[in-house]
């Protein structure tokens, strides 16, 4: 009976609390990026690529409030990188803090993936213990009424 139902979970969001899970090894790159500028280079891979899995996974899951967060934490120290036309130093400095900054708030969206793919788990059980309970009960019914 249990066995039977079957209740979709959000993949996308699992795969984020895993990838996140393992993002958070590159902040080692980031802080390694102050002795070698390879670093730096995986570093901003790393970020390039995972950004618009980490958007498109908060966009679907409507949590705009991290969106935004996202735009003003990381976009705007991009931005700024963008459109300088300053020294090549004040640019790396940029692209320093820019890194970091993404990557602190992938350690702070990691923490709170983590509540949002437990408290998921917790309404799925919920729903195959109700789901449970209505079977049991449909049938002591059903009993009860053929005894009378």
């Amino acid at each position: 009976m249990v066995e039977e139902i079957e209740i979709l979970q959000n993949y996308n969001l699992v795969r984020l609390q895993n990838y996140l899970n393992y993002e958070i090894s590159g902040a080692i790159l980031f802080f390694l990026a102050f002795a070698f500028f390879g670093f730096i280079f995986i570093a901003s891979a790393a970020a390039i690529i995972f950004t618009p899995f980490m958007l498109y996974v908060l966009f679907q899951e409507n949590r705009k409030s991290w969106i935004i967060i996202f735009v003003i934490i990381v976009g705007i120290p991009v931005l700024l990188l963008l459109i300088s036309s300053l020294t090549s130093e004040f640019n790396r400095i940029l692209l320093l803090l820019s890194l970091g900054l993404f990557y602190l708030y992938c350690f702070l969206l990691r923490l709170e993936v983590n509540n949002w793919v437990q408290e998921d788990m917790a309404k799925r059980q919920y729903i195959i213990e109700k789901k449970a309970r209505d079977e049991e009960l449909k049938s002591f019914m059903t009993n009860y009424e053929n005894k009378m």
